[in-house]
This record gives structure tokens, C-alpha cells and sequence, in this order.
């Protein structure tokens, strides 16, 4: 047997290289099916990630699309309140209800836009001057030759006489009505002038914080500007009036309040409007005549320019935004005189002229005047708004859709 083994024995250990050989390739084999296969289950997870993270963009994109239009609701619903708290016109929006003085009627009309139904709320016995409205109730004052008081409507038509005495202003916040406690009257300009002054918004708990305001005043993060009655010049108080402080001189109107500026028209100065930059300390003139406008986009001015230094104007009229860095940009100059700006929406300045309504595009080069199809008087939201009457009823609301230029008519029988 020994003797087999080694005669053999070279061709024992042959044939086993041979298989070690064999048995190896084959492990060989065995092991790159194996990370074949392996790689192929993490090529398929990662598909079914990629897909999985696609679908979570895809759901993430309708959510933040979501997101985006409910911010745009509520920045519109904002600007509504803003509008309706603040500004003391004959029209007022909050969501869905509109509230509106009809001039014939002199009668304060109720309207849900959605329901499709109206109503006559409310007549006051001596007229309305503005109304003022936050969604719950509408506040509002009579005409001033006529009657004093502040009056409390709610949405059912319940009226209640919050205030004795004459305002030509007030300023709604969630939980208080800031006023002008009217001495007198301003009858050349027809602007308040007294004591500016805070109560709840039934009436109760009155104190004033400043004494001798003169014309309109502005709140905005928790400050009061406000014309003072004997110098004329312009300050700003604490919410409360204390830590006033004079941040210009002359005889001072605000038109526009916002956190890095505030602007107003001298009128010791040639009725000149004029921005202060709070951050600088900076006062340039903007121009004179014309208007400045507050918008969601910011706030823009609309006036014929100075030439030189001796107060001579420019005949064009020049469209520029008040930039929060303290400058003007230019955006536009419009040849035509007497006209009006009366709202900035996106990528459009809307214009009141002639009797008619026009928009011009803001991110175009000398851009071409739209005419709008009907004369609209009421701004806000996104929307233009208008109101047909006959034999002293409103017969008809027409809105116009500004995204889409599209118009929408609301029979009211």
C-alpha cells in the first residue's frame, strides 16, 4: 500500500490542486451570486427610496403649496382687517362680508359674498361718516355737521351708542378703539384735531394719552405718530404717550407708516411729500402734488418730482417704491396730469384717471396703459369692487378678480 502511495503520490497531489482550483473558482462563483444578489436588493431599495423620497417631494410640494395658499388667505385677510380697522372709508371687507354705506340711502348695507345675501343693517338717524369694521361689528361716527357720538353695530343690527361726544378718527385694534375726542373743527382741510384718546370697544374705561393732536395719526408697532396741534411738527409716542420724541419739523400730515420709515406731506414746505428713515435719521422729499400709496408689496409714492432748488416740479408724474434700505426706486412717469394711485397688486399699480380705471405692469419697461372696463372705487385683497344703485337701492355688486382680470356681477333684487 505504501508502495502505491508513492508511486501515485505525484498524481495524488495533482488531482488535488486540481480540485482546490475547481473548489475555489466555485466559491468564487457562490460568493459574487451572493453580492450580486445582494447589491441588487440595495439597488432595489434604493429605487424604492428614491421613490418613496420623490412621493414625500411630491407630498411636500402640495403641502407647502397648501401652506402657500393659506398664507396668501391670511395675508389677504390681513390687508382686509388692516383696511377695515384702520383707514375709516364708506367700505369695509373682513373674509367674507362686506359692509358698505350706500350714498343714496346714507344706510349701512350688509353683504356675504359667499351666501350671496344682503341686508339694510342699519340707518343712523343723523347720516355715517366712515365705518369702521373688524368682522364682529362695525363702529362708526355720524356726519359731523349733523350729529356727535361713536356708535357699535354688530352683525345682526343691534345699534348702541358707545361715545357722547365728536371724532372724526378712529383706529381699531383687537381690543380698544383709539380716537380723536374732537375739540373743534378743522374746516378748510376737514381733519381731526383734540385729544387723541383709548377706550374698550364698549365704550368704557376712556383715558387720554395725548393732549393737542392735530390731523390724522398712525399706530403701528405699538408706537403713535401723530401731528402735535401747536408746532404742527411730527412725533412719536409709546402706545401708552409717554417717551415722546420730535422726528420732524414743519406743518406735518403722515400718510404712511412701516418699520424702517415714515412719510408725510409738509405743508409749510410747498405741500411737499416727504420720507424719514428712522434707521438714518434721513429726510428726502419725494416730490409734490399727487399721492402715496400703502400697499401689501410696500409702499409706493406718486408725485411730480423737483427740478433744481427753487421748488419748480417736473409735469410728469413718476411712480416710485420707498425701499426699506432708504432709497426710492423709479418705476414709471406718466405725462398725464390729475391722476390718481389708487392700488398696487402684485405686478400692477392701478390708476384712477378721467373717470376711468387703468393699470400699468411694474416689471416692464415703459409699459403700455390697460383700461380696465369699469370704474372701480374700492381696492382691496386682490379684488376691485363696485356698486350699482337704483331709485336708492343697491341693485348690483360687481367684483373684479385682479389675479385674473376676470369680472363677477351679483344681481341683488
Amino acid at each position: 500500500m505504501k508502495n502505491w502511495i508513492k508511486k501515485y503520490k505525484e498524481i495524488i497531489i495533482v488531482l488535488g490542486i486540481i480540485l482546490i482550483v475547481i473548489l475555489f473558482q466555485w466559491l468564487k462563483v457562490i460568493k459574487s451570486d451572493i453580492f450580486l444578489n445582494k447589491d441588487t436588493v440595495t439597488i432595489s431599495q434604493a429605487d424604492h427610496l428614491q421613490n418613496h423620497e420623490n412621493i414625500m417631494k411630491e407630498s411636500n410640494c402640495i403641502r407647502v403649496n397648501e401652506k402657500t395658499n393659506n398664507q396668501t388667505d391670511e395675508v389677504i385677510m390681513e390687508e382686509e382687517k388692516r383696511y377695515s380697522m384702520q383707514t375709516g372709508d364708506r367700505f369695509a371687507k373682513v373674509g367674507n362680508v362686506i359692509v358698505y354705506v350706500n350714498d343714496f340711502d346714507n344706510a349701512i348695507w350688509i353683504f356675504d359674498i359667499e351666501q350671496k345675501t344682503y341686508k339694510k343693517l342699519a340707518v343712523l338717524e343723523d347720516g355715517v361718516q366712515k365705518i369702521y369694521f373688524d368682522g364682529k361689528n362695525i363702529f362708526c361716527m355720524p356726519s359731523y355737521y349733523r350729529g356727535k357720538g361713536i356708535y357699535q353695530i354688530d352683525l345682526q343690527g343691534n345699534v348702541q351708542k358707545i361715545y357722547e361726544g365728536a371724532s372724526l378718527q378712529l383706529w381699531l385694534t383687537e381690543d380698544n378703539i383709539y380716537f380723536i375726542d374732537q375739540i373743534g373743527y378743522d374746516t378748510i382741510n376737514q381733519t381731526p384735531q383734540g385729544n387723541l384718546c383709548v377706550m374698550h370697544k364698549d365704550g368704557s374705561h376712556k383715558q387720554t394719552i395725548i393732549s393737542n393732536v392735530k390731523n390724522y395719526f398712525s399706530i403701528h408697532n405699538n408706537n403713535i405718530y401723530y401731528t402735535d396741534q401747536s408746532s404742527r411738527n411730527l412725533y412719536k409716542a409709546n402706545i401708552d404717550g409717554t417717551e415722546k420724541v420730535m422726528l420732524a419739523t414743519g406743518r406735518t400730515y403722515i400718510t404712511s407708516v412701516t418699520d424702517d420709515f415714515i412719510t408725510y406731506l409738509d405743508y409749510s414746505d410747498g405741500e411737499k411729500h416727504r420720507v424719514f428713515y428712522f434707521a438714518s435719521n434721513e429726510n428726502h422729499v419725494l416730490g409734490r402734488f399727487g399721492n402715496i400709496h400703502s400697499a401689501e408689496e410696500g409702499i409706493y409714492s406718486y408725485t411730480r418730482k423737483l427740478i433744481g432748488e427753487d421748488n419748480q416740479i417736473e409735469n410728469a408724474y413718476t411712480l416710485s417704491k420707498i425701499e426699506n434700505t432708504g432709497t426710492e426706486t423709479e418705476i414709471w412717469r406718466n405725462e398725464v396730469p390729475l391722476e390718481y394711485l389708487c392700488y398696487v397688486y402684485h405686478e400692477y399699480a392701478y390708476f384712477d384717471g378721467n373717470n376711468s380705471i387703468y393699470r400699468i405692469h411694474l416689471t416692464v419697461d415703459n409699459p403700455e396703459k390697460e383700461q380696465l372696463e369699469i370704474r372701480y372705487p374700492y381696492f382691496i385683497g386682490g379684488s376691485a369692487y363696485s356698486f350699482k344703485s337704483k331709485e336708492d337701492c343697491i341693485t348690483e355688486l360687481d367684483i373684479c378678480h385682479l389675479d385674473s382680470n376676470q369680472t363677477e356681477k351679483i344681481e341683488i333684487h
